[in-house]
């Protein structure tokens, strides 16, 4: 195993942890390989041969967020390995108990998003490819958005898994925020008509959906482009099996600057019947982004 250490870094921007651009120089050739590492607590090692970015996080979310990364990249690169950059592995830091890393390669990004056809045949492939084992909505391990993890418990049901998803997430903002009772008195009419009125028919007189890999986070600041082939990449990915137009609710606010990409999405997918549903069904999936948990809460945006 060759040895390189770290002789630089620079800092760069991150929500959820620090973030380094590391190079790194083997000290017999001084040949140089730059890394991309995100920890907190910020630790310093000897890395070895290979391209990574790596990361860290304390406690039961830090191993949640690390290990969901983990499996959702490695899902999404053994279904199209040029989309992501190639994970390695995630773990315990062993100079720091309850601290969790994951590595990856190291991919130079350029703009973003990328250009809207390109990217979309790619995420399009990604929902086609991409299936359960199970043939069931959900994935194998829980996953986190930001640093909020999600309810992915297999389902035979769409419907189901969404409202148990949406449940979820309410339940972890009360517990952080306390009950907002003018929301509250929304919620019964929320998922006993409006849920079972938009998604009931996806899975009604012998329709069915297949449970497409979603990234499940997939807004332009988890897109760019690949500077050296030019081709679109994501990360940050908090993966589960779903129906595929669920991703663009993420697209559908202007502030992720992905809306016109909708449209040629659907001219390589074509919409869900019934299609008179498509437009409230992206309005569904994209009122409710977690954006994160702190002292002061999560957020919904309703």
């Amino acid at each position: 195993m060759k040895l390189y250490l770290i002789v630089s870094s620079a800092p760069l921007n991150s929500h959820w942890s620090i973030t380094k651009r590391l190079t790194t120089r083997n000290p017999k050739t001084n040949e140089e390989i730059n890394y991309f590492l995100k920890v907190f607590p910020f630790q310093w090692g000897v890395l070895a041969n290979r391209k990574v970015d790596n990361q860290c996080a304390m406690g039961d979310d830090g191993m949640l967020m690390m290990r969901g990364e983990y499996e959702s990249m490695s899902t999404i690169y053994s279904v199209i390995p040029r989309f992501c950059p190639n994970p390695i592995a995630w773990g315990e830091c062993k100079s720091k108990q309850a601290t969790y890393f994951y590595i990856c390669e190291f991919v130079e990004m350029g703009q973003s998003p990328p250009p809207a056809e390109q990217f979309c045949t790619l995420v399009a492939n990604m929902h086609t490819k991409g299936t359960s084992s199970n043939g069931k909505f959900g994935f194998h391990i829980t996953t986190c958005n930001g640093n909020i993890s999600q309810d992915n418990s297999w389902c035979d049901s769409w419907e189901v898994f969404f409202a148990a998803g949406f449940r979820h997430m309410l339940n972890l903002y009360n517990k952080v925020n306390g009950e907002n009772k003018e929301m509250s008195a929304l919620l019964k009419p929320f998922f006993d008509k409006v849920i079972p009125r938009l998604l009931g028919p996806l899975e009604a007189e012998g329709r069915r959906i297949k449970p497409a890999l979603l990234h499940g986070d997939l807004w332009y600041g988890n897109t760019a482009i690949a500077v050296e082939d030019g081709v679109p990449v994501v990360f940050d990915a908090c993966s589960f099996y779903g129906h595929n137009e669920y991703e663009l609710g993420n697209w559908s606010p202007a502030r992720n600057k992905l809306e016109d990409y909708i449209g040629k999405y659907v001219k390589i997918m074509g919409m869900s019947d019934p299609v008179e549903d498509f437009n409230y069904r992206i309005i569904l999936y994209s009122m409710f982004v977690p954006s994160g948990k702190s002292r002061k809460g999560i957020r919904l945006i309703i």
